[in-house]
C-alpha cells in the first residue's frame, strides 16, 4: 500500500488550522470565493498539487492528494472543493494536451497563483444519467466561438481560466463531439447575474453564465473530439468528492469530541463525555467514519493501476461511502451535541449545510448503487454514461 507524504500531510494540516478555518465562517457568510485562502495555497504549492514536478508542481500521487483534499476540507469546505475542480484541470492538461499546451498554462498556475475552473453542468442536462453537452464550440480560421449556458460555474469571477465542457459543431454523441476548451476569463461575451445563495458550499460560489459568441484562442482545445472520457480523468472527480466528504465529517466530530469533553453539566458536575449514551453515539460514528476513511485510501492507493472502469468503480464505492457517512455523522453531531450545536458560531451546523450541498454533486447515489452492483454481478458499466446521440431509453 501507497502511503501519503507525510510532510505534505502536515503542512496541509498546518494551512487547514491557521489559513483556512479562521477565514470559512466568513466566505460561507458572504457566499464568496475563498480568494485569501486560495492565495495561501498558492504560497503552500498546492496549486500545483497535480501538476508533474518536470513543471514544477508537486506531482502528488492520488494517496497523497486525496489526503491532502480530505485535510484541506477539514478547514474550510469550500476552499478544498475548489482546489480539487482546479487540480482536475491540471490532469486533464497533463493527460490530453499538447506540451506547447503544459508549458503556457502549467507555469502561470506555479509561478503565478492563477486558478482553473471547471464548468460541464448544463440546465436541461442530469450527468447523473447521461454526459451530455448542449453547450456548442465550433471552430473558425482564428479560433473557437462558444454559445451555451452553464450551471454550477465554480469559482465564477474568480479564476483565471474556465475548462468549458463543449459539443463539437452542437453534436449530441459524446464519444465523438464532446471538447474542452479553455476559456480566459476576460473573453467577452461571458455573463452571469451572480445570483449564488445556496444553503451549503456557499464560499464555491458557483452561478450561471451564458456564453454567446465567446471566443476563444486556436489552442484553446485540449486533445481530440472525445478524448475526454477516454483517458481516466473524469472518474477522479467522484474521488476528489468523496475526501472532502470525509474531510468535513472528520472536522464535525473533532469539534463534538472537543465540545463534549468540555461541558460541564449539574447535579452531577462531570463532563458530557461521561455519559455512556454520549459514549455510545460518539463510537458509533467514529466507527462509521473510519470505514469510509478505508474505503477512500484503498481506492486512492489502487487508482495508478486500475482502467476506466475499474476507476469508475473505486470512486463510487468512496463516494457513496463517504456521502452517506459524512451525512449520518454531520447530522448527529449536532443532536449529540444538543441545542448549542445549532448556533453558527460553532462549526457543526455549517459543515452539515455543507455536507448536504455537497453531496448532490454527481453521480448520485443511485447511480452509484447501481454501478456498483452492476460491478458486483459481473456486468462491466462506466461511471458516467455517455451519450451516444440516439434517442429514447
Amino acid at each position: 500500500m501507497t502511503l501519503p507524504d507525510p510532510r505534505v500531510l502536515e503542512s496541509a494540516a498546518r494551512l487547514a488550522r491557521e489559513e483556512l478555518a479562521p477565514r470559512a465562517a466568513d466566505y460561507d457568510r458572504e457566499a464568496t470565493n475563498p480568494v485569501d485562502s486560495w492565495c495561501a495555497l498558492g504560497h503552500a504549492g498546492f496549486l500545483g498539487s497535480t501538476i508533474p514536478r518536470t513543471h514544477g508542481g508537486l506531482g502528488l500521487d492520488m494517496p497523497t492528494y486525496v489526503g491532502v483534499i480530505r485535510t484541506l476540507a477539514a478547514g474550510c469546505a469550500s476552499t478544498a472543493m475548489t482546489l480539487h475542480m482546479h487540480s482536475t484541470v491540471m490532469r486533464f492538461i497533463d493527460a490530453l494536451g499538447t506540451e506547447a499546451q503544459r508549458r503556457r498554462y502549467f507555469p502561470e498556475v506555479v509561478g503565478h497563483g492563477k486558478l482553473f475552473g471547471s464548468w460541464g453542468s448544463e440546465p436541461a442536462v442530469s450527468l447523473s444519467r447521461t454526459l451530455l453537452m448542449e453547450t456548442a464550440i465550433r471552430e473558425t480560421a482564428d479560433g473557437w466561438v462558444i454559445d451555451g449556458v452553464k450551471h454550477f460555474c465554480t469559482m465564477a469571477l474568480g479564476a483565471s481560466y474556465y475548462m468549458v465542457w463543449c459539443a463539437l459543431d452542437g453534436g449530441t454523441d459524446m464519444g465523438k463531439a464532446l471538447l474542452l476548451a479553455l476559456v480566459p476569463a476576460g473573453a467577452p461575451g461571458m455573463a452571469t447575474d451572480g445570483a449564488w445563495d445556496t444553503l451549503g458550499m456557499r464560499g464555491t460560489y458557483s452561478p450561471s453564465v451564458t456564453f454567446t459568441g465567446v471566443r476563444a484562442p486556436a489552442d484553446a482545445a485540449l486533445g481530440q473530439p472525445g478524448a475526454a472520457v477516454q483517458v481516466g480523468v473524469i472518474e477522479a472527480f467522484a474521488l476528489g468528492y468523496a475526501a472532502v466528504y470525509v474531510g468535513i465529517a472528520e472536522a464535525a466530530l473533532a469539534f463534538a469530541v472537543d465540545f463534549l469533553r468540555k461541558r460541564v453539566v449539574k447535579p452531577e458536575n462531570v463532563s458530557v463525555a461521561q455519559d455512556p449514551t454520549v459514549q455510545r453515539h460518539v463510537g458509533e460514528l467514529a466507527v462509521r467514519l473510519d470505514a469510509a476513511r478505508l474505503v477512500l485510501e484503498q481506492s486512492a492507493d489502487a487508482w495508478e493501476g486500475a482502467d476506466i472502469v475499474e476507476r469508475g468503480l473505486l470512486a463510487n464505492r468512496a463516494k457513496y461511502l463517504a456521502s452517506e457517512v459524512g451525512l449520518d455523522v454531520t447530522s448527529r453531531v449536532i443532536q449529540t451535541v444538543g441545542g448549542r450545536g445549532a448556533y453558527r458560531v460553532f462549526p457543526a451546523e455549517r459543515a452539515f449545510r455543507d455536507m448536504r450541498t455537497a453531496t448532490l454533486m454527481p453521480p448520485t447515489a443511485d447511480r452509484m448503487l447501481e454501478t456498483i452492483g452492476k460491478g458486483a454481478l459481473g456486468l462491466t458499466e462506466a461511471m458516467f454514461r455517455v451519450s451516444t446521440g440516439r434517442q429514447g431509453p
